[in-house]
């Protein structure tokens, strides 16, 4: 039998909340009403993802929600996390609705729960569930190894840009595009037109990707080397290991490589490759010494696997132990620069390519590389997942597989409020990563 006190009010709140008008105030029903009513309050959440500050990203202050609650509900209670948390009363608006924004600056980088109590906080009459999150930063890179390719190439990498409107690449331009015999002034003019595009109206980076091309060492005063090279000896300089040169060697191909960009309006390029990733530590002291910010060199040697029985993975293999596919970027040993050595770094960052490039990783080894790095839910610290390819082999097999990498990253995009994935360029990650 119904307890008198619950009388009608009562018996309607058991029912759904039918015809309640007329019941009395608020205070009377939060008294008598004694069942669980979770589901009284529908919440909606502004935004379910927030993220966390971190130089680069300004990040979310506050999580903001609106609610409902039947009429007799003048005013309610909201926390976080549980009864005892963060809170803030809130009464019902104009428009019928209840409105509220709670900070959450002091929250840790984890799943959370936005709760609507009634004002006595004896009762959840609804609560919301959100994550806050440092983002995962996705760098997309190519690798210009060369410019000998025709325009279905350059209409595949507009393909992606199209599938993927928010991709930002980063695009490792080829100093030596401006010294190849094979590609004749008014192709040259044609791929230079492109690439300006790509910056000015895509926001792409251009940073500089070397291999040691005969036709562009030659014009530097550095005498070409064929011999120390990491597949076979053609002539052509291509395939020589690149710290093969000497520092000196290495400074003055950087300042060339630079000024040709100077000359033909790309810019002052921060941010480097090496061809076949072999830069070594005096690569980099003379990326240092001319100005770059960030190399990207670092690679999980154990996708080229490809290359076992050629200089290419004996190299790899012992200049880059231990870097793997979650290996985040960090301040390099001057002694080894596949390791991390604060204080006592070099003052460049290095952004291991940990992706790798889509001729040496499959659709799926993508999308399980992405997964090692966000497995869906808040991340603890800022992230980030690069993949990429080489323009001038980049086949339609390589487009579906690129794609697929990205339609999984576009499926958490920050921006879409489906998860912390944020496409950024390279150089912007020395917002967020610091000495």
């Amino acid at each position: 039998m119904l307890d008198a006190r619950r009388g009608l009010c009562g018996l309607a709140l058991c029912f759904g909340q039918v015809g309640l008008a007329g019941c009395g105030a608020e205070t009377d029903v939060d008294s008598v009403v004694e069942e669980s009513n979770e589901n009284l309050a529908a919440v909606t959440l502004e935004r379910e993802w927030l993220l966390a500050a971190d130089g680069l990203t300004t990040g979310a202050t506050e999580v903001r929600a609106r609610f409902t609650l039947p009429k007799s509900f003048t005013s309610a209670w909201v926390s976080l996390d549980s009864v005892k948390g963060v809170g803030k009363a809130v009464t019902r608006g104009a428009d019928g609705a209840f409105a509220i924004a709670l900070d959450v600056t002091a929250l840790g980088t984890a799943k959370h729960r936005l709760l609507v109590l009634s004002k006595d906080k004896k009762r959840t009459l609804g609560l919301a569930t959100f994550q806050r999150s440092a983002a995962l930063y996705v760098v997309v890179s190519t690798d210009w190894d060369d410019t000998r390719m025709s325009d279905a190439y350059l209409a595949r990498m507009d393909g992606v840009r199209q599938h993927h409107p928010e991709l930002r690449v980063t695009q490792f331009f080829a100093p030596y595009h401006y010294t190849d015999p094979q590609v004749t002034p008014a192709r040259k003019l044609a791929i230079e037109t492109w690439i300006k595009t790509q910056r000015d109206s895509y926001g792409d980076e251009l940073g500089v990707h070397i291999h040691g091309w005969c036709h562009f060492v030659k014009t530097t005063g550095v005498p070409c080397r064929t011999k120390e090279t990491f597949y076979k000896d053609d002539g052509s300089g291509y395939t020589t290991i690149l710290a093969a040169y000497t520092e000196l060697e290495l400074t003055t191909l950087l300042e060339a490589a630079k000024a040709l960009y100077a000359t033909h309006g790309l810019g002052s390029p921060t941010s480097f490759r090496a061809g076949g990733w072999t830069a070594d530590a005096k690569v980099l002291r003379a990326l240092v010494a001319t100005g770059f910010a960030v190399d990207s060199s670092a690679v999980p040697f154990s996708y080229l696997a490809s290359w076992k029985g050629y200089g290419l993975w004996d190299w790899t293999s012992a200049h880059w132990q231990g870097i793997t596919e979650t290996t985040q970027p960090y301040f390099p040993s001057a002694a080894d620069p596949a390791k991390a050595a604060l204080p006592s770094s070099l003052p460049i960052l290095e952004v291991p390519d940990n992706g790798v490039l889509v001729d040496y990783v499959t659709a799926e080894q993508m999308l399980a590389i992405y997964r090692m790095n966000h497995d869906g839910g808040a991340l603890g610290k800022p992230t980030v997942y690069q993949v990429g390819w080489h323009p001038p082999n980049f086949s339609s097999e390589y487009m579906t597989r690129i794609d697929t990498a990205l339609d999984e990253v576009d499926a958490h995009l920050y921006s879409k409020d489906r998860g912390p994935a944020v496409y950024v360029t390279i150089r912007e990650l020395t917002k967020v990563f610091r000495p």
